[in-house]
């Protein structure tokens, strides 16, 4: 095998660089294919293979051809930059981030590398690294409209739309038909009273055949609202639907392999292993340390399913002075990955006791560090709405953590699933069909109804319609709950919301205060959830919904 450097044969990388200098990657890709078949190896020739790979969605050896290209040329910014794109195809946005954060310690000024970190802080919900990224790009390469148009979507999300118009307005200066500048100024023409500009803009761009998936959806989404706001129902759910069905075609491969597990399976066999439990295999769940100096005085998890007034209850108590939320950042993946992947996962997790139970706080712990929260000493609300499928895991590690759990009305939580536009994940690939919600909802709350009944949870549950209806003796409530003091500033989480980068699709309702507009918003639709209604009917009974 050769190596790198003088022992490469040099017509080899001389046919590649004049095939990449004649913007002819094919030809490029197919010799460097073929020198690494025969036994040459070097850096540019894995970078190109890589490259193919990707082209056939072979995101493994894609990934492991860069690892080896970037072991061989540690300080190839561009291979680095490579592997960083790589890990993030494949989900690991940490390890995305250092990538591209290596990038830039090698060559500060390598603009790509910040736009890179900018659009993967966005995914980690970070969206005020995602907009300083950006920024920085737009500095580094002024000529390019993504940064511009990075930004113009970004200020869109934090409800800033003077700047979203205007960052939007350069990008297509720079280039007219830039997809995601086109979306950004739509949805500022929206918000701005002009529904039919803004709806003439996106048919014309869902008319392109070049327009990339997520781009389609996010359109097709948007467009969805527009109708919507008009009462133009039927029209709206066919947008919806055509915009998640791109989504679930895009998808697909990922999450409806061979041979892999969906969230509906994860859900069949832990309801079927609770069933069995006894509520005595819980019950001597290991205390706690009392808090030291780096831990919270009082530890919150806010759980229910998706669209439930998780965000709103977390704004509202993120205006507490004693209060520290999460914002739905991840903490509890490491325990999740070692005990709830298989019943006999679960069952190590029972009998976890000692040395394995503080290892796993302290690896929580850190997690909430690396996410730059300063919990010492206060309240900390960890946020994260599929925390209700590992409530197990909670309790065991933290039994006197207390759990808050949000309800909303069933009919209105599957719709709104179902209308609005997450982040890629396991569960959330459920919501691109109406049927796959409702079945989600019902699998997860038959689930957290058997967890109810077999842990030791110290839990309250908050419905989202008393809260607005009634919010200050249901805040109070919450209050009492946690065992925190009431605040007046509580009352203007509106005003405190527009300070904070809210990552969920709540964040504009969020920051116009409380509002009765999605309450009862499923009628609207109850022609096209006609389907799944039978599905809902015994949770609307449970929670004391009304019945029409």
């Amino acid at each position: 095998m050769t190596g790198v450097g003088a022992a490469v044969e040099p017509a080899v990388l001389q046919e590649v660089n004049a095939a990449l200098q004649a913007a002819d990657v094919a030809r490029a890709t197919t010799l460097a294919r073929a020198a690494l078949d025969a036994g040459t190896v070097h850096p540019v020739l894995l970078n190109l293979r890589a490259f193919w790979f990707e082209c056939e969605g072979r995101d493994t050896e894609a990934f492991a051809d860069l690892q080896h290209a970037q072991k061989l040329a540690p300080e190839n910014v561009g291979i680095r930059n490579a592997l960083g794109l790589a890990h993030a195809r494949l989900g690991r946005y940490r390890d995305a981030v250092a990538c591209f954060d290596a990038v830039i310690a090698l060559d500060p000024n390598f603009g790509p590398a910040y736009f890179n970190k900018g659009w993967v802080s966005e995914a980690l919900g970070e969206l005020l690294t995602t907009r300083d990224c950006h920024a920085i790009a737009h500095r580094l390469t002024p000529g390019s409209p993504d940064p511009l148009a990075g930004m113009a979507a970004i200020a869109g999300r934090l409800g800033e739309w003077r700047e979203a118009r205007e960052h939007a307005e350069r990008a297509l200066a720079i280039d007219p038909t830039h997809q995601i500048a086109i979306v950004a100024l739509a949805a500022v023409e929206r918000v701005e009273g002009a529904p039919e500009k803004a709806e003439a803009r996106l048919r014309s761009l869902l008319t392109r055949t070049d327009l990339a998936a997520a781009q389609r959806s996010s359109a097709e989404g948007l467009l969805g609202d527009l109708l919507d706001a008009q009462g133009r129902t039927g029209e709206a759910f066919a947008a919806y639907t055509a915009g998640n069905e791109t989504l679930r075609r895009s998808h697909a491969v990922q999450y409806e392999r061979p041979g892999g597990e969906t969230t509906p399976m994860s859900l069949r066999w832990l309801t079927a292993e609770f069933e069995k439990v006894r509520p005595d295999d819980w019950s001597a769940a290991t205390s706690e340390p009392v808090a030291d100096a780096g831990l919270p005085a009082k530890h919150i998890f806010m759980v229910g399913f998706p669209r439930s007034g998780t965000t709103l209850l977390e704004q509202v108590l993120d205006c507490h002075s004693a209060v520290v939320t999460s914002g739905e950042r991840e903490t509890l993946d490491a325990g999740t990955r070692e005990f709830l992947g298989s019943p006999s996962d679960v069952r190590r997790l029972a009998a976890l006791q000692g040395a394995g139970l503080r290892r796993h706080r302290r690896t929580y712990w850190q997690r909430v560090q690396d996410h730059g929260f300063d919990v010492a000493g206060r309240v900390f609300i960890d946020k994260q709405p599929w925390h209700t499928l590992k409530l197990p895991l909670i309790v065991k590690l933290f039994p006197s953590a207390k759990i808050l759990f949000c309800l909303r009305d069933p009919r209105d939580v599957v719709l709104s699933c179902f209308r609005r536009r997450f982040l890629m994940s396991a569960p959330n690939y459920e919501f691109l069909t109406i049927e796959g919600t409702a079945q989600l909802y019902d699998a997860t709350m038959r689930l957290s109804e058997l967890y109810r009944a077999k842990l030791p949870l110290q839990l309250l549950q908050l419905r989202h319609e008393d809260l607005v209806a009634d919010f200050d003796n249901h805040v109070q409530l919450m209050c009492d709950f946690v065992g925190i003091e009431w605040e007046d500033a509580m009352r203007e989480f509106a005003a405190h919301a527009k300070t904070r980068a809210i990552t969920t699709p709540s964040s504009v309702q969020v920051r116009q205060g409380l509002s009765r507009e999605g309450i009862g918003h499923w009628r609207r639709y109850r022609e096209q959830l006609a389907p799944v209604l039978p599905i809902l009917q015994p949770w609307v009974e449970r929670y004391g919904y009304p019945p029409h």
